[in-house]
């Protein structure tokens, strides 16, 4: 099956642009998993120019997307890179810039899944599973919110009742 275009509607059936839905964790699971050989400097130049396009940008049109995505992106570099503060700062950024999409939140529980700190990764994940609860329309086929009910109980486990 081919790949389907950035702008092409996303082959999940959510009804949203590929590159707003499914691109980026697909691309992650393309990625391999060590990137130690990746150029720190790269991604930090790659940081400061999505921030600075988010600076200049204005509304929501396919170079804000752009813009988001890219973004976005830097922070998933900068996990893998192990620059974990940069990352913080990077997710927080599009926490600020971008408080319409849970991409913020997502990256953000990245961040501190790395860290090992899976209560904190969990609540950033309730928080984009809240987003998606309340915009049902951002995606329609519920594979979003089965991902993040999965990870929120991989990182934070109901307790077990009391016998």
């Amino acid at each position: 099956m081919a790949k389907p275009g950035r702008n092409e509607p996303c082959p999940c059936g959510s009804g949203n642009k590929y590159k707003k839905c499914c691109l980026s964790k697909d691309e992650a699971a393309q990625a391999p998993p060590d990137r130690g050989d990746a150029d720190p400097s790269a991604s930090a130049e790659r940081f400061k120019s999505a921030l600075a396009a988010i600076a200049a940008g204005a509304g929501a049109d396919e170079s804000d997307d752009d813009a988001l995505m890219d973004a976005s992106n830097v922070v998933v570099d900068l996990v893998r890179a192990g620059k974990l503060d940069e990352a913080e700062a990077a997710a927080r950024a599009l926490l600020a810039d971008y408080p319409e999409v849970p991409d913020g939140w997502d990256r953000l529980g990245m961040v501190h899944e790395a860290r090992g700190e899976n209560d904190l990764a969990a609540d950033c994940y309730r928080r984009v599973l809240d987003f998606l609860r309340e915009h049902p329309d951002y995606t329609d086929d519920g594979e979003m919110e089965r991902l993040y009910t999965g990870l929120i109980a991989k990182l934070d486990p109901p307790a077990a009742p009391a016998t």
